[in-house]
């Protein structure tokens, strides 16, 4: 019988300001063994996906949104799972003046692939993967 394949691990926090630093303490936790250079990039990313979706997005039914990662042998894989929104992620031309609009920038620098979709029932995953180096 093949190995089972684990499930992601999966984190609900509200959508409000505070929920980026409750996602980077639980990644911190869940993950101490990753070299400091992924986890760092990681939480950037997780912090960016989950900053966009309290900012952009309306909130799952719970009034939370959720995220998810799995660890994979080349790579760590962030989602966020948001109630949806009028706009989807992109990547904006920088400036530097500008205090928004860099997230995805950094997310798409950081990464090796990132991507964003609306599910069959509304609600919006966005996904970053970080190279385990």
């Amino acid at each position: 019988m093949p190995a089972a394949i684990p499930a992601p691990e999966r984190l609900r926090v509200p959508h409000q300001s505070g929920a980026a630093s409750q996602v980077r303490r639980w990644l911190r936790d869940s993950l101490p063994n990753l070299p400091d250079e992924v986890r760092d990039d990681l939480l950037v990313c997780a912090t960016e996906l989950v900053s966009n979706a309290v900012r952009h997005a309306r909130p799952l039914s719970g009034g939370d949104v959720c995220v998810t990662y799995e660890l994979g042998p080349t790579d760590v894989e962030v989602r966020v799972i948001d109630g949806g929104s009028r706009t989807h992620p992109h990547v904006c031309a920088v400036n530097l003046d500008s205090a928004h609009g860099r997230g995805m920038f950094i997310v798409s620098k950081l990464s090796t692939d990132w991507g964003a979709r609306t599910l069959g029932d509304g609600t919006q995953e966005v996904w970053a993967r970080i190279p385990v180096r």
